[in-house]
């Protein structure tokens, strides 16, 4: 038996493995670099098999307990194969260890001795860090439940649940553990039309029903999660067919794309599978589901809803649950993370009967008839169904035994019918990724300011112990200054910034995009028959309108993260180019023991993330890609995209026609859409040029900023070596600050040990 040790650092995803106590070779594939224990776990048998040529394992892990159980999954998942796992668990500190160690020390900070680490700006970033929003997308077809289970999340009623307007808003609540909900109305230009301090149920209805709202940023308490962990924000998405602004099409595809790492609700009605709605949805998700391991599978709840409306004995609910789970192995869809659910049920435990007990009122005594058939029948026992990991499953037997014997009948009808398992599978997600991303940050931020003040605290040490050196220490530091303020040496940085670009890069992949979408143009194309009926001519342009809709949407988002990554690209240059600036000043610039580096000086004030820094300089500007319908007042039956238009009809055209060559339809419907294509893509780059060159403007302007605060502290470098006044007193303080900036770096350091 091979002992395999690993050691698992969530935090800063630093991995260490150890084959019968010696390290992996080199080119070894068990050398996994920064990557998330989530994304190379499930490769882990295969590797183990082909490096030591055995199939007997005894696995020593240590780590957190969530990262634990992806281990053991992946060891009873390897046994079927034929490999024969032992494992044993050294367990770390866990993120509330964390989280309580990072308050402290920010409060030990705050009443340090360094009013530079009091500034507005550290604290703005410390409380940047902390409070990231983590975003959880609500999406599923007509009919599926979907507001009735962000209600019951919610334990009240607030969400409209008329299928007609239900999908007609992209709806954001965020959670701030509010006594109420309040909201901010935008229209489709991103206006602010309306605001509500008191939002109410009939409020949100007549929102929705509004054709001239787009969007509702709401904040209130979402009970089942602190706003101290992190902001959750559920995003209540449009249906897939049923959206009156494009962009919200846009919106659905941005959430199901790989590159973002939310969680996903996908609601799906067990009475109703195989809508037409999903198919399209479906593959997005499973693409999405291909890349990144298991962390892309874990943030993808499918919520199979409506399950309690199976009569016994008729309809077996595992069998539906089996039938759910084929239906999306079918979609490209495996391993999926299904979660059976009553979200009425639930609801109506959190609302009607939380607020009246009048077995005479029809509600309450058909919620009281949901209650007991939960609670009566084992095959109802949702929980017992659901991919929960051991430590939530006993979590949940726990709180189903204290419901018990304290005769609780409604939570254990809650248990039971399936949202606490929901809410506690959202719990894991963000503890297990979002949170350790968190506490990473926050560290981070402290430990470039405590660096960057130690590296001037040292400096100024340094100058006030060479008094004798003083007359050279002051020549260095104009020096230093002279270069900073040179007309030379800008332009010879204004140049470097300059050449900074990526014209022919994004081009070339805009380009790609676009032959992506042309492609599936072109099996349309070809799938289309010869001839066709009128109402099979009108029914196939339904589709086609479907498809180019979804299409639109798909090349949209495709579009954007093209324009996102040349920015960002961009803007890590410019950062780059920047430091490489500020190191470049203090060449053949030292005195003895005296170090003037204006790197390591600005090292806390230059941000290492360009994100942060273009965060509030990119301006938000919806790329149009696409255009299916083609302006014409009169409907002719040669331009089927004009069929839909308003009235001006087409139907004497057909007067002595019965067949329409569906082949030539298909050709002359997308025609003007592969025109328009090609049309957007060259929109789309010029716009990341655009995009790019006010990045490089407003970054400029931030380095401006930011010699403005290295002529500053230099200054105090010059008055500290100008100072030849109690230069023993200075060198005690400077040394007692010192050694509480070590404490503190050692303390902060420490925070990402596990």
């Amino acid at each position: 038996m091979r002992e395999i040790f690993i050691k698992y650092n969530p935090y800063s995803l630093e991995t260490t493995i150890l084959i019968d106590n010696a390290a992996p070779k080199q080119n070894s594939r068990l050398n996994f670099g920064d990557r998330r224990l989530q994304e190379w776990i499930e490769e882990l048998p295969e590797i183990l098999f082909e490096e030591c040529s055995s199939r007997d394992f005894k696995i020593i892990f240590h780590g957190a307990i969530l990262d634990y159980e992806d281990v053991e999954a992946m060891a009873r998942e390897a046994e079927k194969g034929g490999l024969n796992i032992e494992l044993e668990h050294i367990p770390a500190k866990e993120v509330s260890d964390k989280e309580a160690a990072i308050s402290e020390i920010f409060d030990e900070i705050q009443s340090g001795p360094f009013d530079e680490l009091k500034q507005p700006d550290v604290i703005k970033a410390f409380n940047m860090a902390k409070s990231s929003d983590f975003e959880v997308n609500v999406v599923a077809t007509m009919s599926a439940g979907k507001s009735t289970l962000i209600n019951a999340l919610l334990r009240q009623k607030l969400m409209p649940a008329k299928q007609e307007a239900c999908t007609a808003t992209i709806t954001e609540i965020k959670d701030n553990d509010g006594d109420s909900f309040m909201a901010k109305v935008y229209d489709t230009n991103g206006n602010l039309i309306q605001t509500h301090p008191e939002l109410s149920f009939e409020i949100m209805d007549s929102l929705n029903s509004n054709p001239d709202v787009s969007r509702i940023r709401v904040e209130g308490n979402i009970p089942f999660v602190s706003s101290d962990d992190v902001a959750l924000v559920l995003v209540d998405t449009p249906g897939p067919n049923n959206s009156r602004d494009p962009e919200h099409k846009a919106a659905t595809y941005r959430m199901l794309s790989e590159s973002s790492k939310t969680i996903v609700l996908y609601i799906m009605n067990a009475t109703q599978l195989a809508v037409n709605d999903d198919y399209n949805l479906l593959s997005h998700v499973a693409d999405s589901m291909r890349v990144g391991g298991k962390q892309s599978r874990d943030r993808f709840i499918f919520v199979v809803n409506k399950l309690d409306d199976f009569k016994k004995g008729e309809d077996s609910i595992e069998a539906a649950i089996t039938k759910v789970r084929d239906y999306l192995r079918d979609n490209g869809i495996e391993n999926a993370n299904i979660y059976p659910a009553s979200a009425l049920t639930a609801l109506n435990i959190r609302t009607i009967l939380s607020e009246r007990d009048d077995e005479d009122d029809d509600e309450v005594y058909e919620a009281k008839g949901k209650v007991r058939k939960f609670n009566r029948n084992p095959e109802m026992y949702f929980e017992t169904l659901a991919p929960l990991t051991p430590s939530i499953r006993g979590q949940i037997e726990n709180r189903l035994a204290d419901a018990r014997n304290n005769g609780d009948t409604y939570e254990e009808a809650l248990i039971h019918c399936g949202i606490i398992p929901i809410e506690m599978a959202i719990q894991m997600y963000v503890r297990k990724y979002a949170k350790t991303a968190k506490i990473k940050n926050i560290v981070d931020t402290f430990s470039k300011r405590l660096e960057s003040a130690k590296s001037f605290e040292v400096t100024k040490q340094e100058i006030t112990e060479n008094q004798d050196k003083q007359r050279e220490i002051l020549a260095n530091i104009e020096s230093i200054k002279r270069k900073l303020a040179s007309g030379e040496d800008a332009k010879r940085f204004k140049g470097r910034i300059e050449q900074i670009n990526y014209d022919s890069e994004i081009s070339k992949l805009a380009n790609e995009v676009i032959m992506e979408a042309q492609k599936r143009i072109t099996d349309q194309l070809s799938s289309s028959d010869t001839k066709i009926s009128r109402r099979e001519a009108e029914e196939l342009c339904r589709q086609f309108a479907r498809f180019a809709d979804n299409l639109q949407a798909d090349v949209q988002v495709k579009l954007e993260q093209l324009i996102a990554n040349h920015v960002q690209k961009s803007a890590n240059d410019l950062l780059d180019e920047y430091k490489k600036k500020i190191s470049e000043l203090a060449q053949d610039v030292s005195v003895g023991n005296v170090a003037i580096d204006p790197f390591e000086l600005m090292a806390g004030d230059i941000s290492t993330d360009a994100s942060s820094l273009i965060s509030n300089l990119t301006e938000t500007k919806r790329v149009k890609v696409d255009e299916v319908w083609v302006e014409n007042t009169n409907r002719k039956w040669y331009k089927p995209w004009t069929w839909f238009q308003e009235k001006g009809h087409w139907k004497n055209v057909y007067e002595n026609k019965e067949y329409v060559g569906g082949t030539k339809l298909a050709q002359r419907f997308f025609a003007p859409i592969q025109e328009h294509l090609y049309e957007n893509s060259n929109n789309a780059i010029e716009y990341a040029k655009d995009q790019a060159k006010k990045i490089k403007r407003e970054f400029s302007k931030k380095f401006t900023e930011l010699d403005g605060v290295l002529k500053e502290k230099l200054q105090e470098l010059e008055d500290c070596a100008n100072d030849s006044k109690d230069v023993e007193r200075r060198i005690r303080e400077s040394q007692a600050r010192l050694k509480w900036l070590e404490e503190i770096q050692i303390k902060t350091k420490s925070i990402l040990d596990i």
